[in-house]
């Protein structure tokens, strides 16, 4: 795997998160699992136990004019399950910050670095006698050890056979750059010119070509991934490069990680509980609404939110509804940072409204388990979601979730209204349609054997990586067999 992150000591967002989840879930099933990643100048090599890797001399590699030394290094043991290898260049990588500086600001290099990590990965199979039977590139950052396996090593092959599969978390961030920037990455001009492989509009993008380039590419649920074909919204541009894959571009639910995320062990939680007792559940409840001094009405539910306050998660459509349900005794755990304006706004109506509605503003953990395990239910009206991870906790933690039917919450939230429902979902990104949802839930809720059925329901749900680890297996199989069939939920 070549990926700019790995949880949790190189973690800018999911990537990292997937990356380390799915790596240790294809161990367990057996595979030899090997990341690759940059030694950023920020990672304590000590504490880490970031250590030179004995067996390789440094190494001198070309990006653009320019030769850099390059030291690999590997952290931890090397028996490990799962091996992670970092590319040390002080001068691309010797600063804090894995695409930004400390200010927010992207790095000027960043075609450079993306270069060396990707060459140093295709390195690493050769120089340790490894076959390689599949290179699995994560995002556009690591798109180019796809382009320099097909324009490299299709002539001499890497020890395997060196399939290739791009992961694709974050549509958004292309790598784009000026055409005649290929010089950097050590492949022709013309390669930058229409109709060649990095061209996409006059410039060179990498997100674009490893989409051309890989043997297959996935992204992060079955319904994202149709989404990003059919609207350019969320295709950002790419839908007619991905429309283009056919079969070759399919969607693979994420996994939860069930080990962190367990009500029965949660050292965060007051009480723990499971399926077979919600006892500790009401405990959890009781001091989150304590804890956050809140107040709610014997028949309201307490409303949960955890995440960034943007656009993107819907909270605008709450937003105008907050004085309306807390005057009718709804409460809202409102846990999360983001944009200004909306910070403004929201802390404006937890003033208002100071026994309906906490708002912290701050990134908290342990507080946020506190919000999936005391709340009754759990909010996500995202305008889009490529794939989400909170519903899939707040089922586990007995908190049905609430959902705009878009991306991973489409695969993972049914309606409790349809069979086997495990949460509420509506679909047109309105205020009057959260509303809508939020009454049916309010009717449910005072049905309270309806709602422990509820509750059931999604806390038997499994989204856990040992079944998404199989969906990459298949895929896995696939690339190497060279078959056309779909694989994911």
């Amino acid at each position: 795997m070549v990926s700019a992150e790995i949880a949790p000591w190189a973690k800018v967002g999911g990537l990292a998160d997937v990356c380390d989840a799915l790596a240790r879930a294809m161990a367990v099933r057996g595979h030899d699992v090997r990341v690759v990643l940059p030694l950023y100048g920020h990672l304590d090599r000590e504490r880490e136990g970031i250590r030179p890797l004995k067996k390789l001399p440094p190494l001198s590699v070309r990006v653009g004019q320019r030769v850099h030394d390059v030291r690999v290094h590997v952290r931890g043991s090397t028996s490990a399950a799962v091996k992670v290898y970092l590319v040390e260049s002080s001068q691309l990588y010797g600063r804090a910050g894995i695409y930004t500086d400390s200010r927010g600001v992207g790095f000027s290099d960043s075609l450079e670095r993306a270069s060396l990590h990707s060459q140093v990965a295709l390195m690493l199979p050769r120089l340790l006698d490894w076959p390689v039977d599949i290179v699995h590139a994560h995002d556009a950052e690591a798109a180019p050890a796809i382009l320099y396996r097909k324009q490299w090593y299709d002539g001499r092959q890497l020890p395997g056979p060196g399939g290739t599969l791009l992961t694709i978390h974050n549509l958004a961030h292309q790598e784009a750059h000026p055409a005649d920037a290929a010089s950097i990455l050590g492949l022709s001009r013309s390669l930058a010119a229409y109709p060649g492989l990095l061209e996409f509009h006059g410039r060179l993008n990498l997100l674009k070509a490893g989409i051309v380039a890989a043997d297959r590419v996935n992204t992060v649920s079955p319904t994202y991934a149709l989404e990003t074909v059919v609207d350019e919204k969320f295709g950002c541009g790419l839908s007619e490069i991905l429309a283009g894959r056919g079969d070759e571009y399919v969607g693979i639910l994420n996994g939860g990680d069930y080990e962190t995320w367990n009500p029965a062990r949660d050292s965060a939680l007051p009480a723990g509980f499971d399926a077979a007792d919600l006892g500790g559940k009401e405990i959890c409840r009781r001091e989150l609404l304590l804890e956050l001094g809140l107040d709610v009405a014997a028949d309201k539910p307490v409303c949960g939110f955890v995440g960034r306050l943007v656009e993107q998660k819907g909270i605008d459509l709450l937003l105008p509804l907050l004085d309306r349900l807390a005057g009718d005794g709804f409460a809202f755990a409102i846990l999360g940072t983001g944009d200004k304006r909306l910070h403004r706004v929201v802390a404006a109506a937890a003033s208002r409204h100071p026994d309906q509605i906490a708002f912290v503003q701050e990134f908290n953990e342990s507080l946020a388990h506190r919000i999936y395990a005391g709340s009754d239910l759990f909010l996500m009206p995202s305008e889009f979601e490529p794939c989400g991870l909170s519903q899939m906790y707040a089922l586990r933690y007995g908190t049905p979730p609430l959902v705009r039917s878009t991306g991973g919450l489409a695969d993972t939230v049914t309606d409790v209204d349809e069979p086997q429902g495990n949460g509420f979902v509506f679909v047109e990104s309105t205020p009057e349609a959260l509303l809508a949802a939020l009454r049916r839930a309010e009717d449910l809720f005072r049905d309270k054997g309806r709602w422990r059925q509820l509750q059931l329901s999604g806390m038997d749900c499994d989204f856990s990586w040992s079944v998404a680890s199989g969906h990459y297996e298949k895929f896995y199989e696939a690339i190497l067999a060279g078959d056309d069939g779909a694989v994911g939920r």
